[in-house]
């Protein structure tokens, strides 16, 4: 059975509405206890993407039939005392760079627009194991190369905050449909920072894992059947409403795949260990290097450090005193170009190149120029220069429990071409700087990143916040999340889209 794709969300029925808006932890305990059967559950899903999808286009093809008949299956299964896994019965969708066997994937361009893999993706795979059953694959830009998520396939997806808005990129389309109760969680990717600005504006949470935790197999790009390159600093990750659902999932995905032989075999998430506020150790900035959040965000910021402060976490504004994160980004960019750009075919990487000619004075655009030109030598030497980062930033977090980082310079901004100066402060910035400035810095470092709500701006966009934690350490690093999260209010529904 192939994929249908249904536009608009056309011949989605049924379903109870209230089961939206329960997270995926609780939605996998109901189903447990049989509280409530599979069947129920995706059709509330489904329902609920009839109702919303054709506002936000945040989920472009669907699956739906296998979606039902699997679910009919998992009822079948529990009724016989038999369990798939934690996920048993639990829908999902997952950003479409992943490949899913017998359904299209497109990562988002027209050269893959009738692409059906053969083979799931391992992230994928896992969750089916799991027991989860895929509903569809959600919007992101062409072979997720922006920080919005629109593209002459898949179209535009707009943030369930305020529809003239972008939910973000690369995964924007996931991060809308999470936030706006389309699905229970996503799955996306992040080679800088593309589970985290759309969490961000979207206001949910996200975790980027430590690099080389999870496989990336079946990932575009690389492109299928062809040779691996991307090979540093990509990340995959989930993206949901609560953080005991980022554990969750993050454990059934982690781990060694001989697919990708370089992910180690590391010791298991394990499950939370609940934190005291009390005696807590948070450092936060608002301003790194060139990099400086707008008069909103540091108003939150500040907040949050006094309400932590008035609840017993020791706080401080600092960062490593020699760190240059200028340099630092040139690292990302280098091999951002390196990686991505350089082994191109050479009409391809013509292509790959021209955008980021317009921003001669770009931080970003430079470094990624630079980078498509490296040959072995010249990557041996930034790859030397980023494990100089990574033991200095490293020593920094030895002292904290985390550090408290902005996503971007600002919260959600309005649909926009690719490259158009963004305000920040009523002053104009650079597009790939106020956008992905922040995040980039720790897809270079690799270290795990998970962004959590501070708050809302007074026009009601929701701010998030990074929370960086060491390398390796993301198990603790979500103990603090999870102790953290309240002070900022949570997640919350998008206004216009509460259940």
């Amino acid at each position: 059975m192939k994929s249908s794709v249904t536009p608009q969300g056309a011949g989605i029925s049924g379903g109870a509405p209230g089961l939206v808006s329960l997270t995926t932890t609780e939605l996998a305990a109901a189903l447990r206890e049989r509280r409530v059967s599979a069947v129920e559950v995706v059709d509330a899903f489904l329902s609920r993407a009839r109702e919303h999808n054709p506002a936000l286009n945040a989920v472009v093809t669907w699956d739906e039939a296998r979606a039902r008949e699997r679910a009919k299956e998992a009822d079948a299964a529990l009724a016989r005392g038999e369990s798939w896994g934690p996920l048993h019965g639990v829908p999902f969708t997952m950003k479409d760079t992943f490949s899913t066997a017998d359904v299209r994937t497109t990562s988002g361009h027209p050269m893959l627009a009738e692409y059906v893999p053969a083979e799931d993706a391992t992230v994928v795979a896992r969750l089916k194991a799991a027991g989860a059953i895929l509903l569809g694959k959600t919007n992101l830009p062409p072979f997720a190369a922006d920080y919005q998520t629109h593209g002459p396939l898949l179209g535009r997806a707009h943030n369930p905050h305020d529809l003239a808005r972008t939910p973000g990129g690369s995964s924007g389309g996931a991060s809308a449909a999470v936030a706006a109760g389309l699905t229970p969680f996503d799955v996306g990717s992040d080679i800088g920072g593309s589970v985290r600005l759309p969490a961000h504006f979207c206001g949910i949470v996200s975790i980027k894992p430590t690099e080389l935790r999870v496989s990336n197999a079946g990932h575009i790009p690389d492109m299928p059947d062809g040779p691996r390159h991307v090979r540093h600093m990509a990340c995959s990750g989930p993206l949901a409403r609560s953080v005991a659902d980022l554990r969750l999932i993050l454990s059934l995905i982690e781990g060694a795949d001989l697919r990708n032989p370089e992910v180690p075999p590391v010791p298991p998430l394990g499950a939370a260990l609940p934190r005291a506020l009390k005696g807590l150790r948070l450092a936060w900035v608002d301003t790194l290097g060139p990099f400086r959040a707008d008069r909103e965000t540091r108003q939150l910021f500040q907040r949050f450090a006094d309400a932590a402060r008035a609840e017993g976490v020791v706080v401080e504004q600092t960062a490593p005193a020699s760190q240059d994160f200028a340099d630092l980004l040139e690292v990302w960019g280098l091999l951002e170009g390196g990686i991505v750009g350089a082994p191109l075919p050479p009409e391809l990487r013509e292509g790959f190149r021209s955008p980021f000619r317009a921003f001669p004075d770009d931080l970003l655009a430079k470094a990624i120029l630079k980078g498509t030109h490296l040959d072995l030598t010249g990557m041996g030497e930034t790859l030397s220069r980023r494990d100089a980062h990574i033991v200095k930033l490293e020593r920094f977090l030895s002292g904290w429990d985390a550090w408290m980082v902005p996503v971007s310079m600002t919260a959600a901004i309005e649909h926009t071409p690719f490259g158009t100066p963004v305000d920040v402060d009523g002053v104009p910035g650079s597009y790939l700087e106020v956008l992905g400035g922040f995040t980039s810095l720790f897809n270079a470092t690799g270290n795990p990143v998970v962004v959590i709500p501070l708050g809302r701006t007074a026009s009601g966009l929701p701010v998030g916040a990074q929370l960086v934690g060491r390398r390796w350490a993301d198990g603790a690093l979500l103990d603090v999340a999870e102790a953290l999260l309240p002070l900022g209010g949570g997640v919350r529904w998008p206004q216009a889209f509460t259940p």
